[in-house]
């Protein structure tokens, strides 16, 4: 069996991975990274790709630490995604410059809104009834328009990976990668089968685990705890038909009772993904129930809106974390430095170049390793960025009509 040695190994396409790898080459070390299905597959492709300030996390009032870890990345982003910083994200989709940001004539409505302005980079600015949206006139409570970006995120993986196409290459869906553990359980070696049955031996200075939910599969496989892994689900809600594109958070207190963002099908029509609290409490909903309780909700809180014409699906995804004492929303992203092993959780993908700084220190420790003898993997197929749950879902369900029907 051939043998490739490289400076890190990466397994697992989404956001993380495809970040880091970029990361390591510019830094001039040896890179690969394997998929076993399709680019962003789970939970980055599934992500609303709101690059949030902090200001979802403070509406308590209080600059809580959640808020602390997300506040300096926006303008990160900003710089890569105008091309004036590294990686170069300048061909990466921006859906939206800000998004509107509401609440409910509640007291706890009101203190929410005053805690979203405490001590931010991003600073919400008032809306006037007349100048608000139409999907909002007549809203009961205030409305703010807030400086945070929303991106697409099958573009960003798009534009990661054509930057590094040479460095990436697809392994079999089952079975693809075979951890090797020496006597002592470092990981000797990681064994690639090729969906048509090549294998390669790869032996890497660092075997970094950005696979989301599949880390914890994978830590198994490599004798390391599985448990240092959470998951916590979410049951999305999607819509399409007569909408007009629109970005924003209702909240209630502490609480994002819907969170909206638009994206266009393959077809060019304006589809919306529901996530926030409704999302949360959809996991113990079916379908159908979920539908009509995200139906009720945007009824309730955007006074402008018709959905007569609406088509209704959902989708489920699981998103992976490090582990917290109470199961809940760890405040920040997670490194586990386990021998030559650095399993990476995000948490969320805002604090994607705040992980990749992490991890890349780590591997820029080692000698450099020329990449070289990535060119034994000329031949490997490559995987492709997956597709939207919207351009997914192959079934609607139209309220109105009553009746489910193909994409």
């Amino acid at each position: 069996m051939e043998k490739v040695h490289v400076n890190a190994l990466i397994i697992g396409g989404g956001a993380t991975g495809l970040w880091l790898l970029d990361q390591l080459r510019r830094e001039g070390r040896s890179a690969l990274l394997v998929e076993s299905k399709s680019l962003g597959t789970g939970q980055t492709v599934a992500a609303q790709g709101i690059l949030h300030s902090g200001l979802k996390y403070s509406l308590q009032g209080l600059l809580t630490a959640s808020a602390r870890e997300a506040r300096e990345m926006p303008a990160i982003w900003r710089k890569c995604l105008a091309g004036d910083s590294l990686p170069n994200l300048s061909q990466t989709k921006i859906r939206s410059q800000a998004f509107y940001l509401w609440g409910t004539n509640s007291a706890s409505s009101k203190l929410g809104m005053w805690g979203a302005r405490l001590g931010l980079q991003v600073t919400p600015q008032a809306v006037s009834p007349h100048n608000a949206p139409d999907l909002l006139k007549g809203c009961s409570g205030s409305i703010f328009s807030v400086a945070e970006q929303v991106i697409s995120c099958e573009s960003l993986l798009a534009d990661l990976a054509d930057t590094n196409q040479k460095q990436i290459v697809q392994v079999a869906a089952n079975q693809g990668t075979d951890i090797r553990l020496d006597a002592d359980g470092s990981v000797r070696s990681v064994v690639l089968n090729a969906p048509d049955g090549r294998q390669v031996e790869v032996i890497a200075d660092w075997n970094v685990f950005a696979a989301g939910k599949g880390n914890a599969a994978l830590r198994g496989s490599a004798g390391l705890d599985p448990r240092k892994q959470q998951t916590r689900p979410l049951h999305m809600v999607m819509l399409r038909g007569g909408l007009q594109e629109f970005y924003g958070h209702c909240v209630d207190g502490a609480a994002t009772r819907v969170s909206i963002t638009s994206a266009k099908r393959y077809n060019g029509e304006i589809v919306w993904q529901v996530g926030g609290k409704i999302a949360e409490d959809g996991v113990d909903m079916d379908r159908a129930a979920l539908i009509a309780q995200t139906r009720a909700e945007l009824l309730e809180t955007m006074p402008g809106i018709s959905l007569e014409d609406a088509w209704w699906a959902t989708y489920r995804v699981d998103r992976a974390e490090g582990i917290t004492m109470t199961g809940g929303r760890p405040d920040s992203f997670r490194i586990e430095k386990e021998g030559n092993v650095l399993t990476a959780w995000p948490t969320k993908l805002v604090l994607v170049p705040q992980l990749v700084q992490g991890l890349s220190a780590a591997v820029l420790a080692s000698p450099a390793r020329s990449s070289g003898e990535l060119e034994k993997l000329a031949s490997w197929p490559r995987p492709a960025v997956a597709k939207a749950p919207w351009d997914h879902e192959q079934l609607w369900t139209s309220l109105s009509l009553s009746q489910t029907a193909a994409a």
